[in-house]
């Protein structure tokens, strides 16, 4: 019946049939439209995003009027694009320098400013609010602002001039650098305190910002016997190579009877109370550096290596440049400077001006301290202070939230500094820093342009206020020398390894260390310095810089031994010594294990076999 009823009626489904071809065929030219709208839609978005990344490339040919310049300025570019700034004025210079580094690094310095500010998230939303909350405590954008307040004279005119030149390099550009446009945000302009910014942000990458060193000591000190402390938080090895003492001697390992290792329950610990103690195996970048005098040298004049280790990044934290610029107090009537910048500041931070050379490593010295406050809880929020009872102030951070809502960070100061954590009992700590100081930055290093010997360089160095660093210089006549550059804390009281409380008095701060009192090493005996992040000297001179946690002495060690293996250098025999690549510290280690795997151990145990290979290698 019913293949009867279709049979009767085949024009019908001859219809429907035709009607279904036609509205696939429809459908099919809708899809193949919108196919074509959005080919054309993505290849407009990408030829749009090509253009504005092509927009963000820097300036690197032609003319251009640049606002804040006295005077025409020349800039050329080797073959590596290293630029060579040539002006009249070291305020033209500066200004130029500022234009260059907007121009190839902006987002760089901005990152810079925000992450010492705590105003990540500002930029990059919710994913950045718990370093902006960490970093608020220190309140670094209020230091620099108050260090900005009091620059001026010249220090002002250069962090102004500098400021113009980025400013101008941003606004050069034909569209934002791309990583705007990535986030869909705007720049902000570059502002003179800003510098102050970027160089403490360099304290926070090269210090020990919330005193966990220090803490760690004191969780061992309360909760292990003293041996064993000792032992644990020894400053030396034998592996040491300081220029001045010798190597520290570790303390004997203690007996089962002073602390046994079978039995790791402590008495009075709790499992919180072990926390910060291991390390949280992060890799710690190394720097090194060391000089020749010219009295071992082919030319007479002296000759220096440094090789400043960070982070590895995109792009590199330093950016190479020479400034020249006429000076009638200068000999031949140019001051010229050739070396890396760091962009964010309108100086060479490591180079040479023909006459000195000079070089950094970060020292590690103890720059913080952690201050037990004792409180008086029937007092509300008084602590206890040499002067008397005095209340906590609070002090309300607003972090900008990028998407989100604005947090609230309420900071608890005291006179020695913000509180920013308990203790394993509980005791409430504050933090003492170099950092939060606005003395501890200034812009004296500019002076090293003008030095003409060593003994000029290490007195600039001593009242350079930047995170203090193992500064080696060396000068044509043949002359080297080391020091501490950057401004050190003079300190009353003893044992400073450990948080204590400041409350009596006996322990405290107080100003600055005078140039006179500073560490150095001028022209030793050998006719060579060294250091590589280790413990440079040792008694009283160890007692000024204090240990922030110096690097195990072998490659200081590694590159003494390179030195001494020689009386006569040239700067290919410094390159070969920064390209000794040996493990030598791994060697006894490598002795010991292909001892143990002997032909016996490793018969019939592929893996073994397998590991002896690789450790001949």
């Amino acid at each position: 019946m019913e293949r009867s009823r279709l049979d009767s009626h085949p024009e019908k489904g001859s219809r429907a049939r035709g009607k279904g071809r036609l509205w696939l065929r429809r459908v099919g030219i809708a899809v193949l439209i919108l196919v074509l709208l959005l080919l054309v839609v993505v290849g407009a978005a990408g030829l749009w995003v090509n253009s504005q990344l092509r927009a963000s490339l820097p300036r690197l040919e032609g003319e251009i009027s640049l606002l804040g310049l006295e005077d025409r300025v020349v800039v050329s570019r080797d073959e590596l694009g290293v630029p060579t700034v040539e002006a009249r004025t070291s305020l033209d210079a500066a200004c130029s320098l500022g234009f260059l580094h907007a121009q190839e690094r902006f987002f760089q310095m901005d990152l810079m400013r925000r992450q010492a500010a705590g105003e990540l998230a500002e930029l990059f939303g919710e994913a950045a609010v718990d370093w902006d909350r960490f970093i608020r405590v220190h309140r670094l954008r209020a230091v620099a602002e108050a260090r900005w307040a009091s620059t001026s004279g010249g220090d002002r005119k250069l962090l102004e001039a500098y400021a113009a030149g980025v400013n101008a390099g941003l606004q050069g550009l034909d569209a934002s650098p791309f990583e705007y446009l990535l986030l869909r945000q705007q720049p902000r302009s570059w502002q003179p305190e800003d510098t102050v910014l970027v160089t403490l942000a360099m304290f926070i990458e090269l210090q020990d910002e919330d005193g966990s060193r220090e803490s760690s000591y004191g969780v061992l000190k309360d909760l292990v016997p003293e041996p064993l402390f000792e032992l644990l938080t020894a400053q030396g090895t034998e592996w040491d190579a300081p220029i001045v003492g010798d190597a520290l001697l570790i303390p004997p390992i203690p007996s089962a009877e002073v602390f046994d290792l079978r039995d790791l329950s402590i008495s009075g610990t709790e499992d919180e109370g072990m926390e910060g103690i291991g390390e949280d195996g992060e890799q710690v970048p190394g720097s090194n550096n060391w000089a020749v005098s010219g009295s071992l040298s082919r030319t007479g004049s002296a000759i220096l290596a440094d090789d400043m280790h960070l982070g590895i990044s995109v792009p590199n934290t330093w950016y190479r440049a020479m400034l020249r610029w006429q000076d009638p107090e200068a000999p031949g009537g140019v001051r010229w400077v050739c070396g890396v910048t760091l962009p964010g500041t309108p100086y060479v931070v490591v180079g040479s001006n023909g006459r000195i050379a000079w070089g950094f490593t970060n020292s590690y010295g103890d720059w913080l301290d952690l201050v037990e406050i004792e409180m008086l809880p029937e007092h509300g929020e008084t602590y206890t202070t040499p002067d008397g009872p005095r209340e906590l102030e609070h002090l309300t951070e607003i972090i900008r939230v990028h998407g989100g809502e604005d947090v609230e960070l309420e900071v608890k100061q005291t006179i020695w500094g913000p509180l920013i954590d308990s203790d394993h009992q509980g005791r409430p700590r504050a933090l003492r820093w170099t950092a939060h100081e606005p003395g501890a930055v200034n812009f004296r290093i500019t002076e090293l342009v003008a030095a003409g010997t060593v003994e000029e360089a290490l007195e600039i160095a001593n009242r350079t206020g930047i995170p203090p660093q193992n500064f080696v210089c060396a000068d044509s006549a043949g002359s080297i020398g080391w020091t501490i550059i950057g401004l050190i804390p003079r300190r009353i009281g003893a044992d400073w390894r450990l948080p204590s409380s400041w409350s009596s008095g006996a322990k405290k701060w107080q100003g600055w260390l005078h140039p006179e009192e500073y560490p150095r090493v001028v022209n030793p005996p050998s006719g060579r310095l060294w250091s590589a992040n280790n413990r440079v000297v040792g008694g009283e001179k160890l007692d000024i810089v204090g240990d922030g946690g110096f690097a195990l002495g072998a490659r200081a060690r590694q590159i003494r031994d390179d030195l001494m293996d020689s009386d006569s250098f040239d700067e290919m025999d410094l390159l070969a010594i920064q390209l000794d690549d040996r493990a030598v510290f791994l060697g006894r280690w490598q002795e010991l294990l292909l001892e143990v795997l002997s032909d016996e151990v490793i018969a019939g145990d592929p893996g073994r076999a397998e590991l002896r290979e690789h450790v001949e290698r």
